[in-house]
C-alpha cells in the first residue's frame, strides 16, 4: 500500500472520531416497522414518515428512532420535542 493511501486511511479513521462533522442533508430510508415497511425522508430540516401516524401526528416511532440512530448528525433544531427531554423509562 502506498503512503498516500495510508495518510487517507488515517484521515478516515480520525473523521469516523469525530461524527459531529457530519450533517445529513437528505436521503430516503425502508424503515421494517411491526406492521410492514415504511419509507422515511429527511429533507430541508424536514422529515416525512409513509406510516398512518406519522400523517396525523407529524412524527412516529420511525423517525424518533432514526432522530436517535443518527445523534447528533441532525441539527437540534429538527429533533422532535419529544426527544428533546430524559426518555420515560417503563417499569
Amino acid at each position: 500500500m502506498d503512503s498516500g493511501m495510508i495518510g487517507k486511511i488515517e484521515k478516515a479513521r480520525r473523521y469516523a472520531e469525530e461524527p459531529e462533522r457530519v450533517r445529513f442533508e437528505q436521503f430516503r430510508l425502508q424503515f421494517q416497522g411491526t406492521n410492514g415497511p415504511h419509507t422515511v425522508t429527511y429533507a430541508n430540516g424536514t422529515w416525512h414518515c409513509t406510516c398512518r401516524f406519522f400523517s396525523t401526528r407529524g412524527v412516529c416511532s420511525h423517525t424518533m428512532a432514526m432522530e436517535r440512530i443518527l445523534g447528533i448528525m441532525i441539527p437540534a433544531e429538527v429533533v422532535a420535542p419529544a426527544l428533546a427531554g430524559p426518555v420515560p423509562v417503563m417499569a
